[in-house]
Formats: C-alpha cells, sequence, structure tokens
C-alpha cells in the first residue's frame, strides 16, 4: 500500500470503479459521485457494487442520488425506532430496515428508471453471495456473518479472503440485462440480505445473501488494466490515508468518520449530513 496524492489523483482516468457495502455509509459514495460527476476524473464504463453501495451505483446511473436522498431522509424523518417487538406477537420480523428499503429502491427504480438503466452506457453489476453448498441457509450465515467480523474488525483487510475458503461463494450480476423492473428491484434486496435483520431473497431459484458477506469491496472478476480502478470504501481508518494505491487499484475512503451507522433507520440529519461529507470531499478532489 502506497500513499497517493491529490496531483497524481487528479491525473487518473476510472473506468470501473467498486461501490463497497456499508449500509447508511454509503451516502458518503452518493454525495461523492454527485459532486465528482462530470469532472474529467470520471469516465466510468463499469460499476460493481455490494450491498447498499450497488444501490447507490444505480441510483446514480439513473440520475436518481438526490431523489433517493430526499426519500431516506423523508423516510426516516417518521421512523422513531429500528426495532418494534410487537412485530413479534404478530409472527413478523421486528426490524424497521425491511420494510424500509424496498420502497427506498423505487425511489431511483420505478419502471421509467429501469429503461435508463438498460440505455445507460455504465454495466452496473450487483454482487450477490451464494451460501455454502449442502449446509442450511441459517447456518451459512452464521459462519458468513462471522468471517466478515474476523476480517473487518480483527484482520483488517481490504478484501476479505476467507469466506472462500469456507464454502461460500460471490456472483456478480449485471442488473442492466435483467428482463424487467422487478426482476432487478429483487437483485438489489438480495445483495443487501443483511441477514438475520432482513429475509433473504432468490436470485435464478437460488437463495442469495448479502454481498458484502463473501466481499465488501466486490472487486471485478476480470482484472482491469492498472490503475484504472477506483474502490470507493465506506469505513474510515484512521490508520490507512484518504487515498492509496494497493495491488494496482486506488482506494478512496472517507476523511473524517462519518456521521451514521450503517443500519439506523431514525437519523435522517445523519443521512444528509454524510452525503454532504461526500460532496464536499469531492469538490476537495477535483480542485
Amino acid at each position: 500500500m502506497k500513499t497517493l496524492s491529490l496531483e497524481a489523483f487528479r491525473t487518473k482516468q476510472f473506468e470501473t470503479v467498486v461501490f463497497a457495502g456499508g449500509g447508511n455509509r454509503c451516502w458518503w459514495q452518493a454525495g461523492l459521485v454527485e459532486g465528482l460527476s462530470g469532472s474529467a476524473l470520471w469516465t466510468p464504463t463499469t460499476f460493481v457494487g455490494a450491498s447498499a453501495g450497488a444501490g447507490i451505483a444505480v441510483a446514480a446511473v439513473t440520475h436518481k442520488l438526490r431523489a433517493s436522498l430526499a426519500a431516506a431522509v423523508e423516510r426516516f424523518s417518521r421512523t422513531p425506532v429500528n426495532v418494534e417487538w410487537s412485530s413479534l406477537l404478530k409472527g413478523q420480523r421486528p426490524f424497521v430496515l425491511p420494510r424500509i428499503y424496498p420502497d427506498w429502491i423505487q425511489s431511483f427504480l420505478s419502471a421509467a428508471d429501469f429503461q435508463t438503466l438498460k440505455a445507460s452506457p455504465i454495466e452496473v453489476r450487483v454482487a450477490i453471495t451464494r451460501p455454502i453448498r449442502f449446509l442450511p441457509t441459517t447456518v451459512s450465515t452464521a459462519i458468513a456473518l462471522g468471517l466478515y467480523s474476523t476480517e473487518k474488525f480483527w484482520l483488517r483487510t481490504l478484501h476479505n479472503r476467507l469466506p472462500h475458503f469456507f464454502g461460500l461463494r460471490s456472483e456478480h450480476w449485471v442488473i442492466n440485462q435483467c428482463a424487467n423492473v422487478d426482476e432487478a428491484s429483487t437483485l438489489l434486496l438480495a445483495s443487501g440480505a443483511a441477514v438475520p435483520i432482513t429475509p433473504t431473497h432468490k436470485v435464478a431459484g437460488r437463495v442469495a445473501l448479502d454481498g458484502g458477506f463473501y466481499d465488501n469491496a466486490p472487486l471485478p472478476k476480470t482484472q482491469p488494466a492498472s490503475g484504472d480502478t477506483l474502490v470507493l470504501l465506506t469505513r474510515q481508518k484512521p490508520e490507512r490515508p484518504q487515498i492509496f494505491e494497493s495491488d494496482g487499484r486506488v482506494y478512496l475512503q472517507p476523511k473524517s468518520k462519518v456521521a451514521v451507522t450503517n443500519m439506523d433507520c431514525t437519523d435522517p440529519v445523519g443521512v444528509q449530513r454524510t452525503f454532504d461529507q461526500g460532496l464536499l470531499e469531492a469538490a476537495e478532489l477535483r480542485g
């Protein structure tokens, strides 16, 4: 890993942009992309995203980043709690997030937006994780969560390695090629299936788990040319510089810790502040 200066960063033209997952932390990505769009830096032809990062990537392609932000702020403004325990008495999940997430996807992926997505020159690849074969989904999920926590908080790796050795597998689906808007929405829901908080969904008839369970920052399946891939992280790590290079890729993280936690549905102010932080840092990057 080596630090990349602002001057060196401004000479880059990125063909592939990777959107790491991170729930509400992805609003930093949204502000950053909104601020970079139209600059000489911003010439991507491929987006790769996992979980909420995949949603932000699609919202960018459908030109609905601000509309999706407004939808989240409005919904969070009238959501007092993240868990409604009384729902258990009705046999329902007590978590509020699964009720909000599908509505949020509709804010940037309506039937009309889907046609914009289909016609876009930017290909959006959405990452999902397939459970371990021959094990119940619940067991695969428990293993995936344990491995995710181990790598992110103990080993502090940039990209997960352990899930592959335990039999989890990653697949990337081109959402532009989905047959209809419902199929596209289901793909995003599957990629963001943060079990056990949210339910699982099926892609091509098989259960899929959160794309970030395999790798929170899903790398392209084919190795791109050195230096033309930008990875947008969402968790600020003080021990790393804001911009750095590793294995021929450029990584960009927030300059400071963002104002939100990843799955808090009650903090509209934090969501707006996180988006604004991305906008401000994009202006600094553009110069």
